[in-house]
């Protein structure tokens, strides 16, 4: 797969984007992706130096290109021609990129993926103009993305508001090994705070927060790690100073890893009073090295503490309150410090980022289609008929119990109106079926399925082709039906065996009783043949209990089987018109499903395509 991430400041700028961008497309090429990061060519605030056009960085080529503008929206209309190879163009951030790229797609045509980090949220600066730009540009920018990917849950909420459809939660991964175990061995009463000095990182609150603990314990001292933004090391100390405490305090301006891991094993508590966090990738750091969090009342960092169940929330704000506070807590926590620092260090590990990047793949797959097509809200494999065997045969082999639905136009308006049919269809490996499904596939994909897995054909084929011998049980038709359908299946398909068979014109409340019967027969495929949704409903509700490892929904397969209907000629098949033959037939039945049903099926693909949801 080859993917861009595209990205305002990149390596060697330091910051919580520049992180995961980082960490991402490392890990992406040690897994063999072919990874590109587009980024600008200065870096913010620090130098107006130009940094090299091209280079890699850990397996990741880097290509950095001019920009003209604020940093708030800096523009760089070159980028455009570093993405026109990618299978997946990864755009992070809600800014020049994300618009630019959305509003070129037209002539581009390539997937792209959005992932928020906070959107421009970060600071209160001019927020009046950025609730109206967001519920403007940004909300008709969206449209054009195939995948929004929310790294918080405040994230997700905010922009769940704009984008109904295509979103997902995947939350930050950090690099827990870099600061692993690094906090001090034993308790001490020294605070360290990780981060940009800039406005919204409230380190005035910080000095605040140490001179109010030193009204009560005077031993207290605090570390401050990071890179001038807003602010430089001379307001800093002059606040500190202001506030009486500044001999107490070390600043440490461009510290390094390696520098920032030895300052951590002097501390035993980490400090943030940050105004916004798109997720607090270096709270979680901090947890990683065993540090004891005390972070400011923000979603994210409420998020954090709740997910985690470490640390603990304080308003700064009120610098003498939030001191007592933590003094109370603290003078409990100290007494059990090694568990407490075992706890932090165990609750950094769900943040891994193996898991992050796994998630993120998935999404990428979603979007180019290989595996899995999502067509109004419903999860269709692709697939060809010997692959599908397969894989349903290496199901039955693990034991793993597996519902086989099948997909078509009816079926998946059904679906759309009716929650219940899309957790059946969710809980099922589903088919493609039909030339309509390869209509939407075609113009929300790119692609049409490999071959047309209909019910009807594909059931008689892994009967042909399955390398188990099965016990069959048939389920559906009106009575009798199932009966001549069980001697056909005996008769064609003599390697199998039929464990029973019963009618599908029953009232619900002989569910139990019927599945009972399955169980007894000892059957380990179930063919249920009621039509949709009932068909899907019926397996969704009591397949477990039927005792099989198998269980298809296939619609009117027993009819044909039996003898019972006529399929259409072969040539019409192949011409995938064999609704029209039905149609035909059966109009007084069908008109409605074909008729009204079809042109308000692509309706809703159209409407798919529109909102660009994919995932």
């Amino acid at each position: 797969m080859y993917i861009v991430h595209v990205v305002r400041q990149f390596y060697p700028a330091v910051g919580g984007i520049e992180d995961v961008v980082h960490e991402l497309a490392a890990a992406q090429a040690a897994a063999g992706h072919r990874v590109r990061v587009v980024t600008l060519n200065r870096l913010f605030k620090t130098t107006d130096d130009e940094l090299p056009h091209r280079e890699t960085i850990d397996g990741a080529e880097v290509i950095r290109v001019p920009f003209v503008g604020s940093p708030r929206y800096p523009i760089a209309l070159s980028a455009i021609k570093f993405i026109h190879d990618a299978d997946i163009v990864h755009v992070h951030a809600i800014d020049f990129f994300f618009d630019y790229l959305a509003w070129t797609r037209p002539f581009h045509g390539k997937k792209l993926v959005v992932s928020t980090h906070g959107g421009f949220f970060h600071t209160r600066y001019a927020m009046r103009a950025k609730r109206l730009y967001f519920n403007a540009i940004t909300r008709f920018s969206l449209t054009w993305y195939d995948a929004v990917v929310a790294v918080s849950t405040p994230d997700y909420e905010r922009f769940a508001r704009l984008r109904h459809r295509g979103m997902v939660c995947i939350e930050n991964g950090v690099n827990i090994g870099k600061y692993a175990d690094a906090a001090a061995s034993k308790m001490t009463k020294s605070m360290v705070c990780i981060g940009r000095f800039s406005a919204n990182k409230r380190l005035d609150r910080v000095i605040n927060f140490l001179a109010a603990l030193h009204r009560h314990d005077p031993e207290w001292t605090l570390k401050i790690l990071g890179r001038p933004w807003d602010l430089d090391v001379a307001e800093v100390t002059a606040h500190a100073q202001k506030q009486g405490v500044a001999a107490s305090i070390e600043i440490i301006s461009g510290a390094s890893e390696a520098e920032i891991r030895e300052q951590m094993g002097h501390c035993s508590v980490f400090v943030s009073a940050s105004d916004f966090e798109g997720f607090g990738i270096a709270a979680v750091e901090a947890f990683s090295a065993g540090l004891f969090p005390v972070l400011s009342e923000i979603p994210a960092f409420r998020h954090l503490i709740e997910q985690t169940g470490v640390g603990m929330i304080v308003d700064f704000s009120q610098a003498d309150t939030a001191a007592q506070r933590f003094l109370a807590r603290w003078r409990d926590a100290a007494s059990n410090y090694g568990t407490l620092r075992a706890t932090a260090v165990a609750a950094a590990r769900s943040f891994d980022w193996r898991h992050a990047v796994r998630r993120y793949l998935d999404v990428y797959e979603a979007l180019l289609g290989s595996r899995r097509r999502r067509i109004l809200d419903v999860s269709v494999t692709v697939s060809t008929k010997s692959e599908a065997v397969e894989e349903l045969d290496r199901r039955f082999e693990e034991s793993q119990n597996t519902l086989i639905a099948f997909a078509n136009a009816n079926c998946l308006n059904i679906a759309y109106t009716d929650p219940r049919v899309r957790a059946a269809l969710g809980a099922a490996v589903v088919l493609n079926d039909g030339i309509g499904i390869d209509l939407a596939s075609k113009l929300l994909f790119g692609a049409q399925f490999p071959e047309n897995l209909n019910g009807t054909d594909f059931t008689p084929y892994y009967l042909q082709h399955s390398r188990h011998r099965l016990r069959i049980y048939l389920l559906g038709g009106k009575r009798g039906v199932a009966e001549r359908a069980a001697k056909s299946i005996s008769q064609r398909w003599p390697q199998h065996e039929v464990a029973g068979c019963h009618d599908g014109y029953f009232p619900r409340s002989d569910d139990q009783e019927i599945a009972n019967d399955i169980s007894a027969s000892g059957a380990n495929l179930v063919l249920v043949a009621m039509g949709n949704p009932d068909q899907e409903l019926w397996l969704r509700t009591n397949f477990d209990a039927t005792g099989c490892r198998l269980g298809f929904a296939v619609g009117a397969l027993f009819d044909f089987i039996a003898g019972e209907a006529e399929r259409a000629p072969a040539w019409v098949r192949t011409a995938r018109l064999e609704w029209v033959y039905r149609l035909a037939h059966e109009p007084q039945r069908l008109w409605r499903r074909y008729v009204l049903g079809n042109p308000i099926f692509m309706l809703r693909i159209l409407g798919q395509w529109w909102t660009g949801s994919r995932i």
